[in-house]
């Protein structure tokens, strides 16, 4: 392949996450009416463990880096617990340590992230506003049991893609550079899903190093909260009523 045409196949990749990004940013959000205009949202919250995936695309195959997903997982939690209480929260952080000390909170948690993963499995933004996701009792004994009106979940992917691996994929497809993150909050009451925040943030081809995969945690924290709404009941966000079919297709996009 010539210079010429490996920088035209370069500039197509990054030019296709910029846009992507770009045009995901824009459809962050999706709430009930009543989450959003203060009727029923949660004051304290249960921040559950984040579901954390660090990978490294090469050409012939995907690695998934363990250790990274929990460091950079960890740093991501701890940005979203602090953005929270920034807002007014009360936040209740729910890690190994304390799953571990308490057979019962484990058994609970484990319950809720599994009734959780299947409620998501279903998930289309423009039915929020019918109230048909729940996650199950499991989600409100919990809730119960940790004295909190909330919990909410998060995911956070991030894939690294060489530049071999980059041009590989502009030529013959598959996985490419990208990050981002999601943040759900479900009534304790009644084990529904409330709201739906998300997250992207551009990842060029090329090796990335700590400090990198900081940043991008950093960036995909705050653009997974930045619009999350104060939890005094007086802070108001617009609900969006569109563009639910685009919301989809982003979020389709960036699970592949």
């Amino acid at each position: 392949m010539s210079a010429a045409r490996i920088g035209i196949v370069v500039a197509g990749v990054v030019a296709g996450v910029v846009a992507l990004a770009v045009a995901t940013q824009a459809f962050a959000e999706k709430t009930t009416e009543e989450f959003a205009n203060g009727t029923n949202r949660p004051r304290t919250i249960a921040l559950l463990p984040v579901k954390s995936t660090v990978t490294r695309a090469h050409i012939v195959e995907t690695e998934g880096l363990v250790n990274d997903s929990v460091r950079f997982g960890g740093e991501f939690n701890a940005r979203v617990q602090a953005a929270l209480a920034a807002k007014g929260y009360k936040v209740v952080v729910i890690d190994t340590d304390k799953m571990n000390a308490d057979p019962k909170l484990q058994e609970y948690v484990v319950e809720t992230q599994r009734g959780f993963d299947d409620m998501m499995s279903k998930y289309k933004p423009k039915n929020m506003s019918k109230h048909m996701y729940k996650v199950g009792d499991s989600g409100r004994l919990l809730a119960q049991y940790l004295h909190v009106d909330g919990l909410a979940f998060s995911t956070l992917n991030i894939t690294i893609t060489p530049m071999g691996k980059a041009i590989f994929t502009g030529v013959f497809g598959g996985t490419t550079s990208g990050a981002n993150a999601n943040l759900e909050i479900v009534d304790g009451k009644t084990g529904e899903l409330e709201a739906w925040f998300f997250g992207v943030a551009i990842v060029g081809p090329g090796d990335k190093t700590d400090a990198d995969l900081s940043a991008y945690a950093a960036t995909l924290a705050d653009r997974s909260t930045n619009r999350v709404p104060g939890a005094d009941p007086s802070a108001r966000i617009e609900v969006a009523s569109s563009d639910d079919e685009a919301i989809e297709e982003a979020a389709k996009a960036l699970k592949r």
